[in-house]
């Protein structure tokens, strides 16, 4: 799923924004982001005129999901891996706060909107692999739209060449 960050990002702000103040007042329109401080000062304006405090949420930055697998090949598997499923979510974090006494609070960062969901379908194919042939341990993980392979163990060195998520390494 293919996002514009900056118009994602000008929408979760326009929300934050909007949130407190849309109870008392109508949020007023947000066109691009020149608009922004216009928008904040009017918001601010509008719940002091109400009696409302207006803080929004502060953007601490972005939270990525990691999903990892682990391929084995024991002494007699067969030369290619079964094709699995891996899924990375890219959130928005914000900043929750904790009050603590007398007067102040502490920010703690939390995932809290979806930015993206990312799959990819992931198998590894050793050419070169007769039986019996020693364990070997491989492990692909997926950040985001990134997908990494790292050798965990295995006595050979192998080249690798990927293809829509299909590893194939051929041993050296």
């Amino acid at each position: 799923m293919e996002v514009d960050m900056r118009s994602t990002a000008l929408s979760c702000l326009a929300a934050m924004l909007c949130a407190q103040a849309a109870l008392a007042a109508p949020a007023p329109a947000l066109e691009s982001a020149a608009d922004v401080p216009a928008v904040v000062d009017q918001l601010r304006k509008d719940a002091a005129a109400q009696k409302v405090s207006f803080k929004p949420a502060a953007v601490t930055g972005i939270w990525v999901d990691q999903d990892c697998e682990k391929f084995v090949f024991e002494e007699n598997s067969p030369a290619r891996s079964e094709a699995r499923q891996l899924v990375s979510r890219t959130w928005l974090e914000e900043c929750r706060q904790i009050p603590t006494p007398p007067a102040g609070g502490i920010c703690v960062p939390e995932p809290r909107r979806l930015i993206s969901w990312d799959e990819k379908t992931v198998s590894i194919e050793l050419k070169g692999r007769s039986a019996p042939s020693p364990k070997e341990v491989f492990e692909v993980c997926l950040w985001g739209r990134q997908l990494s392979l790292k050798v965990k163990s295995s006595p050979y060195k192998y080249s690798v060449a990927e293809t829509d998520g299909a590893y194939t390494l051929i041993r050296k």
